[in-house]
């Protein structure tokens, strides 16, 4: 089975409102500082590592904004938010041939993810989103990453592989005008519809696996994550709302009883019915 590539950017905005954004060597283009998420590591450290290593700038990252799935890739990268609260602004470094703040109204035009700093900027939070690459470029993205990794091995400073997260992607799908949630039995307790991550878009992957119980278009939010980074397990979680439908082998569950495993019972007590307009929440082991 396929697995998805896992990486964090963050948009880091100081006292001004500007957004600090890193001149990639190999690309040539400008980006938000990210980079891989590693074994054993949580979400935010990451997120705050990346930026300390492409800028040296320390960074709070207050919360979490979005998913954007790469098609082509199997790359998921999750976006976050935060600011400055110390360290230094490196002119470079290693991985980027420059680092500035940019208010943005100002953003440069080589600015490869402009979509992003839109997003984490915006009044709601986006949806999940597919990001299509062009054939063309495409191509020439993957020849210039290659040609990096070469010259990396023959510098003796060999890329990590990207590691194979046990990851899940668990729904939470509200019945419209109640307190009630999907669930499958699961032996002798019910549980949140999951399904493991097999390298396409989580939230369309778990939008199929439903499909089978329910017979009606989801849009999902991306809601929570839940993480273990001694196992390297995480599960990322969304919700639907969907108005009264008849089920297949599945039943509308009490939020409050629903007969749910300690964990799901957990997702759905974080989760309230009006999740477009709540954060991200984070939980972790």
């Amino acid at each position: 089975m396929s697995f998805l590539r896992l990486s964090t950017n963050c948009a880091v905005f100081d006292d001004q409102g500007q957004v600090l954004l890193s001149k990639r060597r190999d690309l040539n283009v400008w980006n938000l500082p990210g980079g891989r998420l590693d074994s054993n590591e949580s979400l935010l450290h990451a997120a705050a590592r990346e930026v300390r290593e492409e800028t040296g700038l320390i960074t709070h990252v207050e919360r979490g904004v979005g998913l954007y799935y790469w098609e082509g890739w199997q790359r998921l990268n999750i976006l976050f938010m935060g600011f400055p609260v110390g360290g230094e602004l490196l002119q470079r470094t290693y991985e980027t041939g420059e680092n500035r703040f940019f208010a943005v109204d100002g953003l440069p035009e080589t600015l490869r993810d402009r979509h992003l700093v839109q997003d984490a900027i915006g009044e709601t939070r986006p949806l999940p989103q597919v990001i299509t690459t062009p054939p063309t470029q495409l191509r020439m993205t993957r020849w210039k990453l290659r040609r990096r990794y070469v010259t990396n091995f023959l510098r003796g400073k060999p890329e990590p592989r990207h590691v194979r997260f046990n990851l899940q992607a668990v729904g939470i799908v509200w019945e419209a005008e109640s307190n009630r949630v999907l669930t499958i039995s699961n032996q002798r307790m019910r549980s949140l519809p999951r399904v493991v991550c097999d390298g396409s878009a989580p939230w369309s992957q778990l939008a199929r696996f439903i499909g089978r119980y329910l017979e009606t278009r989801l849009t999902f939010q991306w809601v929570g994550v839940w993480q273990y980074p001694q196992t390297d397990s995480l599960e990322l979680v969304f919700a639907a709302t969907v108005y009264d439908h008849a089920l297949s082998q599945a039943e509308w569950s009490s939020a409050q009883n629903g007969a749910l495993n300690e964990r799901d019972a957990r997702y759905v007590q974080q989760t309230s019915p009006d999740y477009l307009a709540a954060s991200v929440w984070m939980l972790s082991v």
